[in-house]
């Protein structure tokens, strides 16, 4: 076995397991040890969360609730509620905040981030590993939830060190073995791999990740440009990338499915007025406005037209937002076409300018 080297970087990526429906399980004893998804009522609803029980009958995120009751005709299904998964969420990012700072963390989703922990770790190699089980320990003791926890010295190798072995799972992949590591895994094991490239790849007698770190560099870069250098970097585990700390949302959206494709006019608007609302609440919570507001159409056949509407001033009014995103539907339903989907967005989104006191001086 190779020698440990020091760690250049120590990365924790941390995913909290079966995130959704863990919240409601934790809080309702009765859900526990069946299976249970997170989905919408509708005829079209996905499924949003599968806990562990539901997924041994092949019950999956983003599968077709029909599908999946087809599956597991006991599945217990519960709609979505965002307030508990924020405020779960908050809590684990409080946790998080002890062993990082905020610029040190990058928050991937309510239920996912990764800390650069470098600065803790420096002075042992055996540091990291200890620093992922304390907050396993945290986030089990005060949120009530298990977390699985990837250490490497990058993300890529941490993503996928963490997935390894769920739920509730810690592994730690030691520097200078990260290719090693990798070599008998899949090369669809690499996040972000598309079933696409995936099938070229494999045409090319690509199957594993170590296939891909030894394959011969020109023919991925003729095959992939520079993009197949990149994918053979990764697949050798040189992962650079940093971890981008905490920033302020670009963008607030939302979106509503329709049971069966609406062409009524008054019927669209009130879904637009309740998508309106919700988006503003978030924007009031936030402490933000917004320049422009778009409206998105998904059409039967999936396509979509969007149309925006931006504000010289930013605004967090309801109805000033409201009557923006009419115009903007307006503007994207000349034709009373049938609408399966709208979603409302708010972007260029400012904190506004503190009032300042002025003093005798001034």
């Amino acid at each position: 076995m190779r020698r440990a080297e020091p760690w250049p970087r120590a990365i924790l990526h941390v995913d909290l397991d079966a995130f959704y429906t863990s919240v409601h399980q934790r809080d309702e004893p009765g859900l526990r040890g069946k299976p249970v998804a997170v989905a919408g009522r509708s005829r079209r609803a996905v499924v949003m969360g599968a806990s562990y029980e539901a997924r041994s009958f092949g019950v999956h995120t983003a599968m077709p609730l029909h599908e999946a009751l087809r599956r597991c005709p006991e599945l217990v299904v519960i709609p979505p509620q965002q307030s508990r998964y924020r405020e779960a969420s908050r809590q684990v990012q409080a946790i998080l905040r002890r062993f990082a700072a905020p610029e040190k963390i990058e928050t991937v989703a309510l239920d996912e981030a990764y800390l650069d922990i470098t600065a803790r770790t420096r002075h042992g190699t055996s540091a990291p590993e200890e620093v992922a089980r304390r907050i396993k320990y945290s986030i089990h003791t005060e949120v009530g939830l298990t977390a699985s926890v990837g250490v490497a010295t990058g993300k890529l190798v941490a993503k996928i060190a963490g997935a390894s072995r769920k739920p509730d799972g810690l592994v730690t992949v030691l520097p200078g073995i990260e290719a090693d590591f990798l070599a008998p895994l899949p090369v669809g094991a690499i996040p972000g791999l598309g079933p696409r490239t995936e099938e070229r790849l494999r045409l090319m007698g690509v199957r594993t990740v170590g296939d891909l770190a030894h394959h011969e560099t020109q023919r991925l870069i003729q095959a992939f440009g520079a993009g197949g250098a990149l994918l053979q970097r990764l697949a050798q585990g040189r992962d650079r990338s940093p971890v981008v700390g905490s920033r302020p949302a670009r963008t607030i959206s939302a979106e509503s499915t329709f049971e069966y494709d609406v062409t009524d006019r008054e019927e669209l608007e009130v879904a637009l007025r309740r998508l309106v609302d919700r988006v503003t609440r978030r924007l009031v919570a936030d402490g933000v406005r917004a320049r422009t507001v778009s409206v998105k159409l998904k059409l039967p056949d999936f396509r979509l037209v969007s149309r925006q509407v931006s504000r010289t001033s930013p605004t967090d009014d309801p109805e000033v937002i409201f009557r923006a995103a009419r115009a903007a539907l307006e503007r994207s339903h000349l034709e009373s076409r049938p609408v399966r989907l709208i979603g409302v967005g708010l972007s260029g989104l400012e904190h506004p300018r503190p009032e300042v006191q002025m003093t005798l001086f001034d």
